[in-house]
């Protein structure tokens, strides 16, 4: 389907696409039958920078948002379901702190 999407949100679309087909499809079933942590998976995601595409900038993050996080975890459960909870999940932390946290330092 068409959302209209920007060319930053179908780079994400497509790398998260990319990573599902090429390094989730392939496994998921090991990790479902041994009940065992993707720890591999998340180490790609993590250097593909999927865990930071709702993040402001200038907390580290790309610079996207809901929507592009969206994107990712659709197109990672396509392949496996648990996996891309393992990125959405992280939103239910970041988000709070994103929104609520403080950006005063303690000296």
């Amino acid at each position: 389907m068409d959302y209209l999407l920007n060319e930053e949100q179908l780079m994400i679309r497509d790398l998260a696409r990319q990573i599902a087909r090429e390094k989730i499809k392939p496994i998921a079933a090991r990790y479902d039958t041994e009940g065992i942590f993707p720890w591999d998976i998340v180490k790609i995601m993590a250097d593909s920078d999927l865990f930071g595409i709702y993040i402001d900038e200038k907390y580290g993050g790309t610079g996207g948002g809901c929507m592009e996080l969206v994107l990712a975890t659709e197109e990672l459960s396509k392949a496996c379901g648990g996996i891309a909870l393992s990125l959405a999940a992280t939103a239910l932390g970041a988000y709070p702190i994103i929104l609520f946290g403080s950006e005063e330092q303690k000296q």
